[in-house]
């Protein structure tokens, strides 16, 4: 996965190459890995619900700090950051998602584009490639 942010005129770029797990249920692909990070290698979950009507689920974290968003193309999506300080009101507005997927073998990408807000704040603007293989 690599995700790119841009943040106050500034840049970020991060390449994650984790193992996880890939879980099917009907029409609903659910994608779970934990992220480590470089300098703590504390190790966060993650999931990504890839849902029937195009839609995607991210779920971070666990307990005092968890966050969920949901991509919709050309949507505004509410959410709440929690954190052990208290809940952060977050607005998401996803500007691209793309889901490419294939059975034999069990493999495909995602793409999403968007921007989080809280309040009038444009925190900022991000692009998350995910690609995946069983």
């Amino acid at each position: 996965m690599t995700t790119h942010l841009e943040q106050d005129g500034q840049t970020e770029d991060h390449a994650f190459d984790e193992p996880g797990q890939l879980i099917r249920m009907d029409e609903t692909t659910y994608l779970r890995y934990e992220e480590i990070d470089p300098e703590t290698t504390a190790k966060t979950p993650v999931t990504l619900k890839i849902q029937k009507d195009g839609g995607i689920i991210l779920t971070r974290g666990q307990g005092q700090m968890r966050l969920q968003l949901h991509f919709y193309l050309d949507q505004e999506t509410d959410a709440v950051y929690s954190t052990p300080y208290g809940q952060i009101p977050i607005l998401t507005r996803t500007t691209r998602v793309k889901v490419e997927t294939q059975d034999q073998p069990v493999a495909g990408k995602i793409d999403v584009d968007y921007q989080l807000f809280t309040g009038q704040e444009q925190l900022g603007k991000y692009q998350l490639r995910l690609i995946f293989q069983q």
